[in-house]
């Protein structure tokens, strides 16, 4: 009997991992060399001199329970979204942002861009369809310059379908 309730126990919990990963951060990214902008300045995440010559990427968005709620319904309403699409990872990276020269602290969503296995670049991101931007020590709070774009690029990201995700 205690086997089977033991049994029960841990295919409920690993049944409830794959539908909601469980994260482990063991990620340290550098701090990233600071760059000049200028307020209603227009970049692209290419410029950012650790995305210029990136490889093998791979991008990874974990959404918050609170911002999953207000997310824009083009996006899927998963914990984890995944891409290692070439090409659509290219056009996140081409994507133009504002730099608003502002700051946002409630953001707690993240986009996590590795390039052969390394974190080359983390940020706060926002996906409510009334306040969409990146907020990270770089860029302090950017918003896109298309906001269909940027949405149309990250409803294509697949759901992480596995029970745990180990950044690193």
């Amino acid at each position: 009997m205690t086997k089977k309730i033991i049994l029960s126990i841990f295919l409920l919990m690993t049944g409830y991992f794959f539908y909601s990963p469980l994260i482990i951060s063991l990620s340290d990214i550098e701090d990233p060399k600071p760059i000049n902008f200028k307020p209603d300045q227009i970049f692209k995440l290419k410029d950012i001199p650790e995305l210029k010559s990136s490889q093998n990427m791979v991008a990874y968005i974990i959404l918050t329970p609170e911002d999953r709620k207000n997310v824009s319904p083009t996006i899927p309403n998963w914990k984890v979204l995944k891409s290692d699409n070439t090409a659509l990872i290219h056009d996140l990276l081409e994507c133009d942002f504002n730099y608003n020269n502002a700051d946002v602290s409630t953001i707690q969503s993240k986009i996590f861009i590795y390039s052969n296995n390394t974190l080359v670049f983390e940020s706060e991101i926002s996906l409510d369809q009334n306040d969409l931007g990146l907020q990270n020590r770089l860029t302090g709070w950017a918003t896109p310059v298309d906001h269909n774009r940027l949405l149309t690029i990250i409803s294509q990201f697949d759901r992480y379908k596995l029970p745990v995700l180990i950044l690193k």
